[in-house]
């Protein structure tokens, strides 16, 4: 599904340069994470660099284990052990891949596909604070 101009900024959008892992997606799983680098992110999705060059409409599981964001997750047990740090993990369809290097770097806009929607609402509320405490 391709945003229209108006659902893609829905979502207010944060720079970041978080490293994460990402794989393509298939059932059953095969195949191995490589690390990316997110440029920015928001609750509709993220735009990251990476080493590989990946298809339009191509599915991607992404671990995202960036510090704070699951401080705004619902639960008791949000703050101990495990919970505090466990990764964001999404499925997210590629939008666009373009070169920045060819071959080296590319650049690529992905859409959330798959993610749970109190996860969501947890990423939205942290990417707020964040902004609200850039103002």
């Amino acid at each position: 599904m391709t945003p229209s101009g108006d659902d893609r900024r829905r979502y207010a959008r944060i720079a970041r340069r978080d490293l994460i892992q990402v794989k393509e997606f298939s059932l059953p799983e095969k195949g191995r994470y490589q690390q990316a680098l997110i440029r920015d992110l928001s609750g509709g999705g993220l735009q990251i660099e990476t080493r590989q060059f990946f298809a339009e409409g191509v599915l991607l599981k992404i671990e995202m284990n960036f510090t704070g964001w699951q401080r705004y997750t619902s639960g008791f047990l949000k703050h101990f052990g495990e919970a505090a740090t466990r990764p964001l993990v999404v499925l997210a369809r590629v939008i666009r891949c373009q070169a920045e290097v060819p071959g080296e770097r590319y650049e690529v806009a992905l859409e959330f596909d798959g993610i749970d929607e109190s996860q969501r609402t947890a990423l939205v509320r942290f990417i707020r604070h964040v902004l609200e405490a850039h103002r």
